[in-house]
C-alpha cells in the first residue's frame, strides 16, 4: 500500500472512478456505435466534460441512452472529486502529508539515533529525557491521536505496530545506536527485542518489563537493560524515607535542566585527543575541562569511584564527569 494512501484515500478513490468512467465511455462507444478508439476517446472527452461539440457521427438510440447515462455519472463523479479536493485543502490534510513526507526523508538519513517503541507514560518520560540530552529519537506508535500530537510538536515518528519488522526498518533500526521499548505487554517487548537484535547486533536495548518472570526472557532475547517501573518506583519511594538527602542529591545531579550541575558519561574511544592520555589527569588536561571525574566503569562493569589523577584507564572504559551546566556544555562541545 502506498504510504500516502491513508491520507489521500478519498482523492485516490475519486481519481480511480474518473479513470473508470473514461474507460467505460471509450468501451461503450466502441461497442454500441462501432467507433474507432480515437473517435470513442473524443466522444468520451466531450461528453464527460459537457463541452458540447458536435458528435463524430449521428448517434443511434442506444448511443443516445448511453451518452445520457455517461453525462449523469460523470457529473456526480466530478462533483465528488471537487468536494474531496476542497476538503483536503481546507482541512490541511495536504500540508500534513507533505510534512510527513519531509519527516520520513529525514528519518532515512538519521544515524546513531534512538528508536522508542510505545508512547505511553513510560515512553513519553523516556522521550522527554532523551530530547533534553539532544538525542535524535524516532517514536513508533500506532495510536493516531498520539502520532498527531508528535507531528504537531515536530518530532520524528512512525505510525505503525512496533512488533512488526517493517515499522522498525522504517524507523532506521539498522542505523540506530539504541532502542527503548516501553510497550505495555511483556510479550510485545520480547518480540521487539528479538527483532531489533536480529536486525542490528550492536544496538543497545533497554526494555520495560511488568512481570518479574519476564525479566530473564527479555535478557535472553537480547535486552542489555531491563527496567521494572513499579519495582524501581517502589524502591525510590522507600529511598526517600531511608536516605532522603542522598536521593534528593542524586535527583539533582541527574536532572538535565538542573541549575546546580549534573553527570555526563563519555566513552574513552570518543575522546577527540590524538594519542589519548591513559591517566585521569592527562585526559582532563587534554580536554581543557573544568568538570571533575567522579567515576570510571571498566569494560568488565567494575566501578572505580573518585579516581586519582594518576589512575590509568583501560581501553573501552567509560568516564563519568560531574560539573555545572555550563561546564558540561563546554565538555560536550569539545568532544
Amino acid at each position: 500500500m502506498l504510504p500516502s494512501f491513508k491520507y489521500l484515500k478519498e482523492l485516490y478513490y475519486a481519481l480511480a472512478i474518473i479513470v473508470g468512467i473514461f474507460a467505460l465511455g471509450i468501451l461503450g462507444f466502441i461497442l454500441i456505435e462501432d467507433y474507432t478508439f480515437s473517435e470513442a476517446m473524443y466522444m468520451t472527452v466531450i461528453t464527460v466534460s459537457t463541452v458540447g461539440f458536435k458528435e463524430v457521427r449521428e448517434l443511434s438510440i442506444g448511443g443516445r441512452y448511453f451518452t445520457a447515462f455517461l453525462i449523469l455519472v460523470s457529473f456526480g463523479t466530478f462533483a465528488y472529486t471537487v468536494s474531496s479536493l476542497s476538503k483536503y485543502i481546507l482541512t490541511g490534510t495536504f500540508q500534513r502529508y507533505y510534512k510527513k513526507y519531509k519527516m520520513d526523508s529525514r528519518i532515512k538519513n538519521l544515524e546513531g539515533h534512538v528508536v522508542l517503541c510505545g508512547a505511553g507514560r513510560n515512553g513519553m518520560e523516556s522521550l522527554e529525557n532523551l530530547l533534553a540530552d539532544n538525542r535524535n529519537v524516532v517514536v513508533i506508535e500506532k495510536r493516531p491521536e498520539v502520532t498527531d500530537r508528535l507531528q504537531d510538536e515536530g518530532l520524528f515518528y512512525i505510525e505503525g505496530d512496533a512488533t512488526e519488522e517493517e515499522s522498525l526498518l522504517n524507523a532506521g533500526i539498522e542505523r540506530a545506536a539504541a532502542l527503548v521499548t516501553a510497550l505495555p505487554k511483556d510479550t510485545d517487548n520480547v518480540f521487539v527485542v528479538l527483532t531489533a537484535r536480529e536486525l542490528n547486533g550492536d544496538i543497545r536495548i533497554v526494555s520495560r518489563c511488568t512481570q518479574d518472570s519476564s525479566e530473564s526472557k527479555l535478557k535472553i532475547a537480547g535486552a542489555n537493560v531491563v527496567i521494572l517501573p513499579d519495582k524501581v518506583g517502589g524502591a525510590r519511594m522507600a529511598g526517600f524515607i531511608i536516605d532522603h538527602n542522598i536521593n534528593r542529591f542524586i535527583d539533582t545531579v541527574s536532572m538535565r535542566d538542573g541549575n546546580n550541575g549534573y553527570l555526563m558519561e563519555v566513552d574513552i574511544e570518543k575522546l577527540p585527543c590524538e594519542n589519548t592520555p591513559k591517566t585521569i589527569g592527562g585526559i582532563i588536561k587534554a580536554l581543557h575541562t573544568r568538570c571533575k571525574v567522579v567515576g570510571i566503569m571498566s569494560p568488565d562493569f567494575e566501578y572505580v569511584m573518585n579516581p586519582s589523577d594518576e589512575y590509568e584507564i583501560t581501553d573501552d572504559s567509560k568516564i563519568f564527569f560531574f560539573g555545572k551546566p555550563e561546564e558540561i556544555e563546554e565538555l560536550k562541545n569539545s568532544i
